[in-house]
């Protein structure tokens, strides 16, 4: 049977994965956010002013860029 008891590698390997999908989930964020501006930016492509991109809310003070 196998031990019930993690070992400082397991405990490290956990730690990493844990970053790992932390930073993954930031990343969708900043992705969607981004996809969202682009949208947004074909559907007024009839007007005259090009749609501006706001970095800060692209940002929206994500964990990401911490």
């Amino acid at each position: 049977m196998t031990s019930k008891t993690n070992t400082p590698h397991d405990d490290k390997a956990i730690r990493t994965l844990e970053e790992i999908c932390e930073n993954t989930r930031a990343i969708r964020r900043v992705v969607n956010r981004i996809l969202d501006h682009l949208h947004e930016s074909q559907e007024q492509d009839h007007e005259e002013e090009p749609y501006p991109i706001d970095w800060e809310d692209l940002d929206d003070y994500d964990d990401m860029y911490s």
